[in-house]
């Protein structure tokens, strides 16, 4: 009986740690830390060409599932965010590339992008 334990328990941790590895969701997650208010974000699987489409307020967070080890092209728009109540406004649009393994979420933190006073018309 003793034996028969002592080869279970190997199989057993053997089994949860694969269970770990293929478990879990992957998400690419967008927090905007700007001053330019509401900014676009699109996610573009590249095997099915689906975008999915957000837009992130100022101090939140939005996550979107992705499928894991997929290629996935971003665009993060702060032009469309518009014009701030102090007349500035953001005019960079960021693009690129993501891929996120299995199990795992990949922070985009909006950050880097400097306001500029808005053209008088």
């Amino acid at each position: 009986m003793m034996k028969r334990q002592r080869m279970l328990i190997p199989v057993l941790l053997g089994l949860a740690l694969i269970l770990t590895a293929c478990g879990g969701t992957s998400a690419v997650a967008f927090e905007n830390r700007t001053v330019c208010g509401t900014i676009a974000v699109s996610l573009t699987n590249t095997q099915t060409g689906v975008p999915e489409t957000r837009n992130v307020a100022i101090g939140e967070t939005v996550t979107i599932e992705v499928a894991p080890d997929v290629p996935y092209d971003y665009v993060v728009d702060y032009t469309a965010a518009g014009t701030n109540d102090e007349g500035f406004r953001c005019v960079a649009v960021q693009r690129g590339q993501v891929t996120v393994p299995q199990g795992s979420t990949q922070y985009f933190n909006l950050t880097a992008v400097t306001p500029t006073p808005s053209a008088v018309p």
